[in-house]
């Protein structure tokens, strides 16, 4: 009688898996397994600012460590000097090299079947779909996170001349987590009362760890394109490279384009560059590359188009490449787990993990204009 009661029990769904339901789960696990670097390649290249910067070689990888240690020079080697023959040679011991830290950021994203799924879907080609679908929609929104996080960020507290902080935005469920910093932190619009740590180091303190910022007065074509080139300019001063990419609201984009003659419209034709930012309409500017995003942030009002508030005035970044670099935990790419059963529910599910961070190494070199009027015809 016991053991025909504990044949029963057995065979009862939900008590103990199939043997139909572990190899499944052995296929999804494996499925979603081999589609890692390809999950990992479609959100870098779904992300523009990411996919240039990885473009330039300026993605890395490290093996763990309690944070990313990023090398900077803040003074130059003052012992450069011309000398003849038996002329002296300056020994002083020089000081002028110090490091960034920034802190990892992690993000994730499930992907659950349950078992229900599982029956409608029978067949190891039908599973296979659904899990192709669920990871569509996991790649999609995992995209869409880490765009939100590094061009749009959230806003705190207000600093001086009108500017508010751009900061990390946080976990949905767990507020205390710091997703990736947005170039709203990395180049801010107020770098000198900003009293907020990038990398450890406050710029409100250290003069050399400040962008170039400027509040636009521009009413005219004339005077935003004069506006545009002094921002430029001043990114370019010092050894360290130009700006390569600009990375403006949609407005901002739209005006500057108006703002050429028909034989002046300079579009970007490097078959390169286009595969990279993935469309025809990147707009030349100068030696850099013109691009927009939807959650461009307004830095000024301050709005963010993320948090379903639109823009009041516009945001132009300008982004040295040579600068900023994309890092991301070795083995935390984009990293898929097995399918497993949680203990209160009927289904199986996966997660996606991320750990990274965007980190600055010269901040003078990068800039940002901001509290562009969205009203210039002319």
């Amino acid at each position: 009688m016991f053991k025909i009661l504990l044949g029963y029990l057995f065979n009862q769904a939900g008590q103990i898996p199939s043997t139909e339901s572990v190899s499944y789960d052995a296929v999804l696990s494996t499925t979603l397994r081999n589609y890692r670097k390809k999950l990992a390649d479609n959100i870098t290249k779904g992300n523009q600012f990411l996919a240039w910067l990885k473009s330039k070689g300026r993605f890395s990888k490290q093996s763990g460590g309690y944070n990313v240690h990023i090398p900077l020079m803040h003074a130059q080697n003052s012992t450069a000097d011309i000398y003849s023959g038996y002329g002296l040679i300056d020994t002083t011991p020089q000081d002028g090299i110090t490091a960034a830290f920034f802190d990892w950021s992690q993000l994730a994203v499930t992907i659950t079947i349950s078992n229900l799924e599982k029956k409608q879907n029978k067949g190891e080609a039908k599973i296979i779909d659904l899990l192709k679908a669920k990871t569509m929609q996991a790649e999609v929104s995992l995209q869409q996170l880490l765009n939100n996080c590094i061009v749009a960020g959230r806003f705190t507290t207000a600093a001086g001349n009108g500017a508010d902080i751009n900061s990390r935005r946080i976990g949905r469920l767990d507020s205390g987590a710091l997703g990736p910093y947005p170039l709203g932190a990395l180049i801010a619009a107020d770098p000198v009362n900003q009293s907020v740590s990038i990398g450890n180091i406050n710029g409100a303190t250290h003069s050399f760890w400040r962008n170039q910022a400027t509040n636009s007065a521009a009413a005219t074509f004339i005077a935003l394109r004069s506006e545009l080139n002094r921002v430029y300019n001043n990114c370019s001063k010092g050894v360290g490279g130009n700006v390569d990419l600009l990375l403006a609201d949609q407005i901002a984009w739209e005006t500057y384009w108006l703002s050429m003659s028909q034989n002046e419209r300079y579009l970007v034709d490097d078959k390169r560059t286009l595969d990279v930012l993935g469309g025809s309409d990147v707009l030349k500017f100068r030696g850099a590359a013109m691009i927009w995003d939807e959650v461009v942030p307004d830095l000024d009002t301050p709005v963010n188009p993320v948090d379903g508030v639109a823009t009041t005035n516009s945001t132009v970044f300008f982004v040295n490449s040579q600068t900023i670099e994309y890092v991301v935990e070795s083995d935390t790419d984009f990293d898929t787990t097995d399918f497993v059963r949680p203990e209160n529910q009927d289904a199986v599910t996966a997660q996606i993990l991320w750990m990274g961070q965007v980190c600055v190494n010269n901040r003078r070199k990068n800039g940002v204009l901001f509290d562009i009027s969205q009203s210039i015809v002319a």
